[in-house]
């Protein structure tokens, strides 16, 4: 199974100036793909911070989406701090250098070839029809923070990471948590699947959904039949008729 983690990089994120759309917007572009989601950071405007965790996540799982930290202004320190994390220096990018000057045109400041640097030894990944690539060092993905731009980067290169769909089935119930919960655990125990149980009290038409998911079909339904097996039937409300695929 492909895994992978989201780390999100801003004071403004972690003050609230700003709210992260990037997080919510691309854990469920990576479900639909059949991408394990491991982990999501928030990470403040430090170096040290930054590659500490980038160190970490990195030996963790099999690819890592970082978001902002990569523009012109002093607080732009993404690509700084991979580096020096990974022991290597920073480089100024031939074809990322000519794609800022060309947008900028007249009006390029020196700031703005900052946008040109990348860790050495980075490949530029190309995808889609946005003209900007998308930096790749090691198992690092160095995505902007600006939604917008984050979105076509990765849609972009999103082919890349497709490994095979979940499968998801849920039954609805109308029944209390810890009288279920021996059976959820006994089930989960016996087949290849993930059970999950979501109380809700904002529902009148049932008070628990239970979700059971795999990648493929046939354990999910067999983990559903042996649910309903052992649930009372005046506690089922209503399950979903067929496994179908998860995003």
């Amino acid at each position: 199974m492909r895994t992978a983690a989201i780390v999100l990089i801003g004071n403004e994120l972690l003050s609230g100036k700003v709210a992260d759309e990037n997080a919510i917007w691309l854990i469920g572009r990576l479900r639909a793909l059949g991408v394990q989601l491991r982990r999501v950071t928030f990470v403040a405007d430090d170096a040290q911070a930054i590659g500490d965790e980038l160190i970490r996540v990195t030996t963790q799982v099999d690819d890592v989406f970082t978001s902002g930290g990569v523009g012109p202004t002093h607080d732009d320190i993404t690509i700084e701090s991979v580096a020096a994390a990974f022991g290597v220096p920073v480089v100024r990018d031939a074809e990322l250098e000519a794609l800022v000057r060309g947008h900028f045109g007249e009006r390029l400041r020196a700031d703005h070839l900052r946008m040109a640097d990348v860790p050495a030894g980075s490949e530029l990944v190309h995808g889609g029809e946005i003209r900007w690539p998308v930096v790749h060092f090691r198992n690092l993905w160095i995505l902007p923070g600006v939604p917008q731009i984050f979105r076509a980067k990765f849609d972009g290169i999103a082919d890349r990471f497709r490994a095979g769909a979940f499968f998801l089935r849920s039954i609805y119930l109308d029944a209390d948590e810890g009288e279920i919960a021996p059976l959820l655990r006994r089930v989960q125990a016996e087949h290849c699947v993930e059970i999950g149980s979501y109380p809700r009290i904002d529902r009148a038409e049932y008070r628990i959904r239970v979700t059971v998911e795999a990648r493929a079909a046939g354990p999910v339904d067999d983990a559903v039949a042996a649910l309903l097996d052992g649930l009372a039937v005046a506690h089922v409300v209503r399950i979903d008729p067929a496994a179908g695929s998860a995003e």
